[in-house]
């Protein structure tokens, strides 16, 4: 078999392959897009929104609530730090100024 004959039978086939292949998706896309313009949807109720906005404020204030305990707890676990450290180092000398 020809080198060339080869390549141009290998050439169709992939372009065979890809054509039925956009031609597949081409179909089940507008076939899903007319099934979705067909459905109809009902507005939401507003309760229902209203509903899920207050759960979603009260999540994120549960949240910036733990994330203040935590900052004053470093807080005090700092300052403890701090001040067992500076009870720790002598006591600073006095300084010799020149009269």
């Amino acid at each position: 078999m020809d080198a060339g004959l080869a390549m141009l039978q290998l050439w169709f086939g992939i372009s065979l392959t890809a054509n039925i292949g956009l031609a597949l998706a081409w179909f089940l896309t507008n076939r899903r897009l007319r099934r979705l313009e067909n459905r109809s949807v009902a507005p939401p109720d507003p309760d229902d929104i209203v509903d899920r906005v207050e759960q979603a404020i009260e999540g994120v204030a549960r949240r910036v609530d733990e994330l203040a305990n935590g900052q004053d707890f470093l807080n005090r676990v700092l300052t403890d730090r701090l001040d067992k450290r500076a009870r720790a180092l002598p006591a600073p000398e006095p300084a010799n100024t020149p009269p």
